[in-house]
């Protein structure tokens, strides 16, 4: 037999096989989030759980499908209570039926009684063979829908349903019904007497109900009593074919899944703005679809809620799931930008001149006085300078100069040697002199620096070596940015042009050195910390810190969600300035100079020292001031304190000094005695609103603490008697005690009034009471009454009761506005 050999291919070259669970996923790959959200709405459209809800959409659907067409099936006939109690409808209906060969009448409940319908005979209501049909209505026979006849329920099987089904009452659950004003009605009274003729009622239904007497004709319908508007509205719509039924349950499934692919496909294509547009017109769709299919078809009644709560289930997960998901993401992206770009702090280099300079010419306000700061740019290859100035926009138009070559006057001496001198004439205003302060780096002029005005000339004469110190940082800073700059412009030219490879590491790079500078800081800082980078600018201020700050009238921004606060919003002068000490001794050229830094002592809102330093970088033997760090050192002061001295209580910022009613207060107290010492504290009925001033917390303790202990010592049945009234000198509460003043000394009484504080062993509670009254600018007595105890007269500030207009979440008066509401001024 032969044998056919095939080639067998080297495993590195084969391709690989899909395996099963590979092939599952992908036949299933389709099973996304969204499409499953739009199935399960579908489902939900189908299943239509909304049931109530569907009931009464479909019955506000008939019932705005209204057809305003004068109905040729019905005639409503009224009869008022006088002529129902005469028996006009018992004698004449019959007759006024047969003469003008009318269909039947329906009688509504309560004309029922008075019509005749509704005897149990042979054949229903109807009085002989032949006749037109008199049926009652029964009640249970309405379909309602907020209270108003929208169709027929099932006929069941009895003696007047023949009747009901010959005039035209049949099982419909909602009915397109008549508008009412297109209903005729007429009045019996009419009809009997031959105002109207009989012939009105040729091949109609004639619904008889109750309705007012003595209206003019045209207020006939509308003084029926309900329900029986609503009964001839909707027989004379089911006579006329406005019979309705709920659509099939596929109807509404498959427009939520058409609607559900139209917003997956919007959201996909054209983004969230489109699939909303999207989602809209379809609402628009099925409500406007749901019209036009129940003024056609009969069964066309939607279950319009639990359809749009489907097509909302399909809408959230096509846009809400997938956005969560995609919004989740730019956030954290957002972040993660937003930390990097607050975090670059040591790339200067990486700023663009419209910042860099600005913040350059901040940094030197902050660090030398001066009513105008100019700072100017030499560019390289360059002998002219450019101004820059942060405050009036530019400072171009404010040198008069017109000869910007560096290499002579005012910019350099005579001979031609850049050094710090003093010019009037340099600026548009004359009058004005200018400190030129040259910025020399390792011997090459890399800018200059104009400190201007009187203030600016005083300090330069009363401390020259300030513009000194801070020219040459400022120098190093300018000398720093160009030589990077200078770098990354060669490193770019021998590269050919950036790639993305090369930002990587030049962000890596500008990371790294913002470690190193935190881990200098870290090193340095004694305590809580605060940083400002080398322009100055506080980056970051720890809680405590801030609360300092906030605590001397310093405006601290909001925290980003880094810890880290923006370029210019707070500056390390102004934190200087909040010492409240003297120019020399807060001044950011005293940091510059100190390479251990300043100590500052300040004393509120707590003793602190407060220690600023400069954080300093090496490279190449030289070193400048890459940032600078601030810490607020507690000072503990421990006083001696003798044994003998006790501290006064401080009061509870919880208890403020508030308008209450003493009365309550008062009750509460002796209820709460009562129930403690198991003894009767008896309370006077209170005269009065005793409306008091005080601090309610403390008072409520101390009476109640007091009440009790009196009670406690009393003699059995003989306890306190409590009065509560109003007085001339203002809100009183008097104590009455028999037993706790049996064999009391004088001294006792005077001491405790003296020195409530300090009140004798046993009176602890009656001394704490007159602390908390005195507290509350009230006053208090004791009285010594012979053979009847003591009574303590407690008087407290009348509060008089303020006027308010209650107001509503929205901020206008709740009620009318001449009401005027009367409330307390303070708590209960």
């Amino acid at each position: 037999m032969a044998k056919t050999y095939r080639p067998r291919i080297p495993k590195p070259f084969r391709i690989p096989r899909r395996m099963a669970a590979q092939a599952e996923a992908m036949r299933f790959g389709w099973l996304t989030p969204d499409v499953l959200s739009i199935v399960a709405g579908a489902l939900i459209a189908a299943v239509a759980p909304l049931d109530r809800l569907d009931y009464v959409a479909r019955g506000l659907t008939a019932s705005a499908l209204a057809d305003a067409a004068p109905s040729a099936q019905v005639l409503l006939v009224t009869a008022s209570p006088e002529a129902l109690r005469e028996g006009l409808c018992e004698r004449s209906l019959p007759g006024l039926l047969e003469r003008g060969r009318a269909r039947g009448a329906l009688l509504i409940p309560p004309a029922d009684a008075f019509c005749g319908g509704g005897a149990p005979s042979r054949g229903g209501a109807t009085s002989a063979a032949g006749a037109a049909p008199v049926v009652r209505m029964p009640p249970e026979l309405l379909r309602l829908s907020g209270g108003d006849v929208v169709g027929f329920f099932p006929l069941a099987a009895g003696e007047r349903a023949p009747e009901l089904g010959a005039l035209g009452v049949s099982a419909a659950p909602w009915v397109l019904k008549k508008a009412p004003q297109s209903v005729p009605a007429v009045s019996l009274r009419d009809l009997a007497d031959g105002q109207v003729p009989a012939s009105a009622l040729e091949g109609r239904v004639a619904v008889v109900a109750v309705g007012a007497g003595g209206v003019a004709p045209q207020a006939v319908a509308t003084s029926a009593l309900p329900p029986a508007r609503g009964v001839a509205a909707v027989l004379g719509g089911l006579l006329d074919g406005g019979r309705r039924a709920s659509a099939p349950a596929w109807v509404p499934a498959l427009f939520v899944l058409l609607a559900g692919g139209l917003v997956r496909t919007a959201r996909r294509r054209y983004g969230s703005l489109v699939a909303t547009a999207a989602l809209f017109l379809g609402v628009f769709a099925l409500a406007a679809g749901q019209g036009v299919l129940a003024a056609r078809a009969e069964a066309s009644l939607i279950a319009l809620p639990s359809a749009l709560f489907g097509l909302a289930v399909a809408f959230a997960g096509v846009m809400i799931v997938r956005g969560l998901v995609v919004q989740r993401s730019v956030d954290r992206a957002a972040e993660l930008i937003q930390r990097a770009a607050l975090f670059r702090m040591q790339g200067v280099h990486t700023l663009p001149d419209e910042e860099f300079w600005p913040r350059v010419a901040r940094l030197a306000e902050q660090a030398h006085p001066a009513d105008l700061v100019l700072v100017a740019e030499l560019p390289a290859g360059s002998w002219h300078l450019r101004f820059w100035n942060d405050r009036q926009g530019g400072g171009e138009s404010l040198v008069a100069e017109l000869r910007r070559d560096v290499r002579r006057p005012p910019y350099s001496s005579e001979q031609g040697v850049p050094a710090i001198r003093l010019s009037r004439r340099f600026l548009a205003k004359q009058d004005m002199p200018a400190v030129v302060v040259p910025l020399i780096a390792f011997g090459e002029i890399e800018g200059y620096v104009f400190f201007c005005g009187p203030v600016a000339e005083q300090t330069f004469s009363r401390e020259p070596e300030r513009a000194e110190h801070v020219g040459r940082e400022l120098a190093l800073l300018l000398r720093r940015k160009r030589l990077a700059r200078t770098a990354q412009a060669g490193a770019g030219e021998a590269r050919g042009g950036g790639s993305p490879e090369d930002d990587l590491v030049e962000g890596a790079r500008v990371a790294l050195d913002d470690l190193q500078l935190f881990g200098s800081m870290l090193r340095s800082a004694p305590v809580g910390l605060l940083y400002a980078d080398a322009f100055g600018d506080v980056r970051f201020v720890a809680p405590e810190f801030a609360k300092w700050l906030r605590a001397r009238d310093v405006t601290v921004p909001a925290e980003s969600a880094s810890a880290a606060l923006p370029p210019g919003s707070l500056t390390l002068g102004d934190v200087l300035g909040a010492t409240a000490a003297s120019d020399a001794a807060v001044s950011l050229s005293s940091v510059m100079a100190s390479d251990d830094g300043i100590e500052l002592s300040v004393s509120a809102p707590e003793p602190a020292v407060l220690s600023v330093r400069p954080l300093r970088r090496e490279s190449d033997g030289s070193s400048w001031i890459a940032g600078y760090v601030a810490a607020l050192i507690p000072v503990q002061q421990a006083a001696p304190v003798s044994d003998n001295v006790r501290p006064l209580a401080v009061r509870d910022a919880a208890d403020p000094l508030c308008a209450f009613q003493l009365g309550d207060v008062v009750a509460d107290a002796v209820a709460s005695a009562a129930r403690a010492t198991g003894r009767a504290v008896r309370l006077e009925p209170i005269r009065g609103a005793t409306h008091a001033l005080g601090h309610r917390g403390e008072l409520e303790q101390v009476l109640e603490a007091f009440l009790t202990d009196v009670a406690g010592r009393g003699l059995p049945g003989h306890g306190p008697v409590v009065s509560v009234r109003e007085a001339p000198q203002g809100v009183q509460l008097s104590i009455l005690d028999v037993g706790f003043g049996l064999g009391l000394p004088e001294s006792a009484l005077q001491r405790v009034l003296t020195a409530p504080g300090s009140a004798p062993a046993g009176l602890e509670p009656l001394g704490r009471l007159i602390v908390a009254v005195e507290d509350s600018h009230g006053h208090a007595e004791l009285k010594t009454n012979d053979g009847w105890g003591i009574t303590l007269t407690v008087t407290l500030l009348r509060a008089h009761p303020r006027a308010f207009v209650s107001a509503n979440e929205g901020g206008k008066p709740a009620a009318q506005q001449n009401v005027i509401a009367i409330g307390r001024a303070g708590p209960k």
